[in-house]
């Protein structure tokens, strides 16, 4: 048996990331937070999900690996990177401002089992 395409293996990839965004969605929206905007693309750079709970805006950035990948979701987020998402933030919140408290949080996925990272604060984007 001959194994899977490149392409084919990136499909997979694509579809079981958007799963896990799917499902973190889900279990925050049974914590009480509602979606503002999910896939948000600010530029070049792109957000994965944005959600409010009252006065609070949380960036959240979900990182999905397969189980046993070499490199899991856990340390999936470099540094570039989260330049990357503050850029963006920072360029919707040009457009949209928000008077609260912001905060980012990371989701990693292995396999099914998910983990939510410790929350930060990012209200100093808020800054121009």
């Amino acid at each position: 048996m001959a194994a899977p395409a490149r392409a084919t293996l990136g499909f997979r990839a694509r579809r079981y990331g958007l799963r896990c965004e799917r499902a973190t969605l889900w279990l925050f929206w049974l914590r009480g937070w509602d979606l503002v905007a999910r896939n948000l693309k600010c530029g070049r750079f792109e957000l994965d999900l944005l959600l409010a709970r009252g006065d609070d805006l949380r960036v959240v950035e979900v990182k999905a690996r397969a189980a046993g990948a070499w490199v899991g979701g856990d340390l999936a987020l470099g540094f570039h990177q989260r330049l990357r998402l503050q850029t963006a933030l920072r360029g919707w919140l040009e457009r949209v401002p928000w008077p609260g408290r912001i905060t980012f949080q990371r989701v990693s996925w292995s396999g099914w089992r998910c983990r939510f990272h410790p929350q930060e604060r990012w209200d100093a984007l808020r800054l121009g």
